[in-house]
């Protein structure tokens, strides 16, 4: 089997952008993508996808996935490891990571069509039930996020995610508020977009410790490793990060430093299936917990299903919950490109792991 081909196509958002506030300075995502097409002379077509935050600039990554994409013509798509590595060699030096991720997920999906099995059984089967928790990325006040939270409870997750970097009595107010109000059986876990320094960051997470909330994420700067180990080992409320990281190479040194507790890797940057999968391995080794970043498209989702499955120290991952006035929060919202939306739910992931492969462009 050889690769013919590799076409690129920029998608528009199937939602309105969502707002992420922080301390660092609001900004906006759009849930735009880039969807590659990577053909073969068996007639097997591999879909991967990966995204930037606007339209604008995923013009810049398909351009990007397209030149990476002239290494994999005439290979055979199988080989993904060596693929993987011989793009890194580029990758590392051009920072293309959601090219490279884009065109594994790509390659993983051949393989998967190739065998008549879903990829998560090729990466060595499902390992425990994945639940979700509901990231809500919306500008809400503490009281309004109680009532939401209990919409979303009541709906099949787990958790809800909110922003912070507020500021340390904003946040400390907005989770005394929640936890006080928010069902028993449900959990709150902020996300600060690193936009505190170590101090900071320690008196909110005080507070998140006293609440027993889920964990903090990206409290301070991701590059600051040895400030992460110092947090991590001063507060109770476990630690999360790693979604901005690229591939797999600093989650030794995060995990030999005690930095993280949760480790969050990003496929559509972190290199694709391969590169997470990696992640997964060294979490396990040293007994953390992994939890995939997925706050994006649908065929990128998808994958990070099948990792999330495969890897057993995976027991939960995220589902965007972007719009609150729609019905069912659990039901994926994608564009028409995606045949089968309805199977990725917060209620149905398992199930759903049989049935993402059939997505198609």
């Amino acid at each position: 089997m050889e690769v013919t081909d590799i076409e690129t196509a920029v998608l528009g958002s199937a939602v309105d952008a969502a707002s992420l506030p922080a301390q660092v300075g609001a900004r906006e995502l759009e849930i735009s993508s880039v969807v590659v097409r990577i053909h073969t002379d068996e007639g097997i077509t591999g879909l991967g996808e990966s995204f930037y935050r606007s339209e604008e600039n995923n013009h810049f990554l398909a351009e990007s996935i397209e030149a990476m994409g002239r290494h994999v013509i005439g290979k055979d798509p199988r080989d993904i490891k060596a693929i993987w590595h011989e793009l890194y060699l580029h990758v590392k030096r051009a920072g293309a990571y959601g090219a490279l991720s884009a065109i594994d997920e790509a390659l993983w999906d051949i393989a998967g069509k190739n065998a008549g099995l879903p990829v998560y059984q090729l990466l060595g089967g499902q390992t425990s039930e994945v639940n979700a928790y509901a990231t809500f990325p919306a500008d809400k006040t503490a009281d309004e996020l109680t009532e939401y939270a209990e919409w979303l409870s009541a709906k099949g997750f787990e958790a809800m995610k909110i922003g912070a970097g507020f500021g340390i009595e904003e946040d400390r107010n907005r989770i005394k508020t929640i936890m006080d109000e928010i069902p028993d059986d449900f959990g709150l876990a902020i996300d600060a977009n690193t936009s505190y320094n170590v101090t900071d960051a320690r008196a909110v997470a005080e507070t998140g410790s006293e609440y027993e909330i889920e964990w903090f994420e990206e409290p301070i700067a991701h590059t600051d490793i040895q400030g992460q180990a110092e947090l991590n080992k001063s507060v109770e409320v476990p630690i999360s990060g790693y979604q901005t990281h690229t591939p797999h190479y600093p989650a030794l040194d995060h995990l030999k430093a005690n930095a993280l507790d949760i480790y969050q890797p990003s496929l559509d940057y972190v290199g694709g299936i391969t590169g997470a999968t990696r992640v997964a391995s060294l979490v396990e080794a040293f007994n953390k917990e992994m939890v995939p970043h997925a706050l994006g498209p649908a065929i990128n989702y998808a994958a990070s299903l099948h990792v999330a499955a495969a890897s057993r120290q995976c027991e939960l991952i995220e589902f965007a919950v972007l719009d609150d006035d729609v019905d069912d929060p659990g039901r994926y919202i994608a564009g028409p490109y995606v045949e089968n939306q309805d199977a990725i739910t917060c209620r149905m992931v398992d199930e759903s792991i049989h049935r993402v492969n059939r997505a198609s462009a």
